[in-house]
């Protein structure tokens, strides 16, 4: 008998002593783990913020959470311990914006037979008139041999954003674009075939065809093209080839060239891997059919090392013409496997990008090379249309509003969209609200706007009431907000870009984006300082601590996703996606975060990456997993040409 209370009493000490040292009662396996961390600063990111010592992985779910000696307790002859020595341990980082739907800068047309090559880049250097322009497309016909009737699509890798650069050639090159060539110009160098021209960054929100093309559109979706498409028109009254969605995601969909899933999934799996590197085990965006299916490929061989929430509605936008056909997406929210699934079936971009973002606000000097084409930006969620240099043709209908105001209908999710400008959250806001007032809260529940580029903090407070998450790019703090204030004011640099505190002060959700190739610890500093290359600190009030700043990438973003259940914390019962990194992220100052680098990746239950630093301190080399370094991982992208380039390597 006193035995048996001994040891009662030894077991409710170490319980007790556990609790008083880490605030967290332990979690531990019922079986041998397969891998131990220990002696580590785990941040577990749960509700509490619990800091443990050890964490063990059983299979691919996270088995023990602790002190060493509860977790080490789990442990077996065969399972893999590693003291961390005292290193940081952390969630897998999860990136809600990201645009990983394809191989991107692995990419070359060679793996595409010369004889079906249907997409073509346009080099821009050097160019000076619309003839320079013309010629390439006429060499490029000449080569190619292409048949009758097939659509070509023609990409270039312009970029209108900001004031960077030469805004001389930006300009000239712009007008070329915009004024000077029209659709018939287009057809003398390619009279027999329907032919795609990209507008710039980003490629779906402006596009230019030659005649072949528009009489495809119209006489096939003339209707529809009509009543919802925005184009522009020439002195005539006729269609004079620059489109806008949602005609061009239309064309797009149902007509561009595409790669199929088997030319795209080496070089993803190569994109994946350099994100394993910092530390990433999920990622979302919206993606295309043959993306995801490229990732499935993946996951079906057992290589795929990183997480995919996607969006659903790439391929359908535009080419959805009656509202009654969302029908076939009804209660996808949320299908798929573990591995990849599905968060969104949305629309595109709601607005344009930088200067074509969609505001309110009055620009007292220039924020790009094309203001004069856009001077309130792309405002798709309008009923007015007002298109590029004041020849817009009458629309009947607003494509965009029919379609998320019929989302819930069928218990859509609007997510993983481009929602850049004050104007466009506002609008959102709006059908939000006429939503609720129709079919009640649960009708938009989890429903999250992308960027957090500017909104206007008179809609803070509207935005949480309504439940609106937020995907925040950090990014913009440099990109915008210096533009923002030379356009508009310091006032609005200051309150209306990348406003994250005040969100999350007015009880929104707030999550991370990249929204761009970019290293996601420079982004998190950029959260905590706000401070842009220019040295200035734009909205000081709007600077995170810490503990926020890593639940956006984590805990918070896994509920964007759809999965808080699943990824996001180091909990028992969770999927086992772990990083160890090699600084003290609570304790270092914020303006080294950016220099922190993930020692060890932990992908479901697996190692994925390891630092070559760290695998030699352990003399590590699992099976399977990456040893390496991020900058020697990215180092090893091909030199492209820029043949190598092609229509719908981006998005918004």
């Amino acid at each position: 008998m006193h035995r048996i209370l001994a040891s009662i009493s030894a077991a409710l000490l170490t319980i007790f002593t556990l609790i008083a040292a880490t605030g967290m009662v332990p979690q531990v396996a019922a079986q041998q783990a397969d891998i131990v961390l220990h002696n580590g600063k785990v941040l577990t990111v749960d509700k509490s913020f619990s800091i443990a010592q050890a964490v063990a992985v059983t299979g691919n779910k996270i088995s023990a959470v602790g002190t060493n000696e509860a977790v080490l307790a789990s442990a077996g002859p065969n399972t893999q311990k590693i003291d961390l020595k005292g290193r940081t341990v952390i969630p897998g980082l999860i990136d809600t914006h990201l645009h990983i739907t394809g191989p991107g800068p692995y990419f070359s047309m060679k793996v595409v037979p010369v004889e079906k090559r249907r997409n073509f880049v346009v080099d821009w250097r050097g160019v000076k008139t619309k003839e320079d322009v013309l010629n390439q497309i006429r060499t490029i016909m000449a080569r190619y041999k292409i048949p009758k009737g097939e659509w070509i699509a023609f990409s270039n890798q312009l970029s209108f954003a900001g004031l960077t650069g030469d805004i001389g050639a930006k300009t000239a090159h712009a007008k070329i674009l915009y004024d000077d060539m029209t659709r018939y110009d287009l057809d003398k160098v390619v009279p027999d075939n329907p032919a795609m021209f990209t507008m710039g960054v980003p490629d779906e929100n402006a596009m230019f065809v030659n005649s072949r093309a528009i009489e495809i559109l119209w006489a096939k979706h003339g209707n529809f093209i009509k009543k919802y498409g925005r184009f522009w028109i020439d002195n005539g009254g006729q269609p004079d080839g620059h489109l806008e969605p949602p005609a061009t995601r239309l064309m797009l969909n149902l007509y561009a060239p595409t790669l199929t899933p088997e030319e795209m999934a080496p070089g993803t799996l190569n994109r994946l891997e350099e994100l394993s590197a910092q530390g990433h085990t999920t990622i979302s965006t919206k993606m295309r059919v043959n993306g995801t299916d490229a990732y499935k490929l993946l996951e079906k061989a057992g290589t795929q090392p990183v997480r995919l929430g996607y969006g659903h509605g790439w391929d359908f936008f535009g080419s959805v013409e009656d509202m009654s056909e969302l029908k076939q997406f009804a209660n996808m929210m949320g299908s798929g496997t573990d591995m990849n699934w599905v968060t969104s079936v949305s629309p595109s971009s709601v607005d344009g990008a930088s200067t074509r973002a969609c505001t309110n606000q009055k620009r007292t000097k220039a924020f790009g090379a094309i203001d004069d084409w856009f001077p309130v930006g792309q405002c798709h969620t309008d009923n007015e249309y007002r298109g590029g240099s004041k020849r817009p043709a009458n629309i009947a209908g607003n494509y965009f509003a029919d379609w998320i105001m019929a989302m819930p209908n069928f218990n859509l999710r609007l997510a993983n969209d481009h929602v850049a400008g004050d104007r466009s959250v506002a609008n959102l806001l709006g059908m939000v609200e006429r939503i609720q007032a129709q079919k009640g809260k649960d009708a938009t529940k989890n429903w999250g706007f992308d960027h957090c580029t500017m909104v206007d903090p008179k809609d803070f407070a509207r935005a949480a009431r309504l439940g609106v998450m937020f995907s925040c790019a950090p990014k913009y703090i440099q990109d915008v907000a210096p533009f923002a204030e030379n356009s508009y004011g310091a006032q609005v640099a200051n309150t209306f870009v990348v406003p994250a505190k005040s969100l999350i002060k007015a009880g929104a959700r707030v999550v991370y984006e990249a929204d761009r190739d970019t290293y996601a610890w420079e982004d998190l500093e950029l959260f905590l300082t706000r401070k842009a290359e220019n040295g200035k600190v734009y909205g000081p009030q709007e600077k995170l601590n810490k503990e926020e700043t890593l639940r956006t990438i984590t805990s918070w973003a896994s509920e964007y996703l759809l999965k808080p259940e699943k990824i996001g914390t180091l909990e028992v019962g969770k999927l086992a996606d772990i990083v160890v990194i090699d600084k003290d992220y609570l304790t270092i100052p914020d303006e080294q975060v950016s220099e922190i680098q993930a020692l060890l990746t932990v992908f479901n239950g697996k190692m994925v990456f390891v630092n070559t630093s760290f695998a030699n301190e352990y003399n590590l080399r699992p099976a399977g997993a990456i040893v390496s370094t991020f900058k020697e991982l990215k180092a090893r992208r091909p030199v492209r040409s820029i043949e190598d380039q092609m229509v719908g390597e981006g998005g918004g």
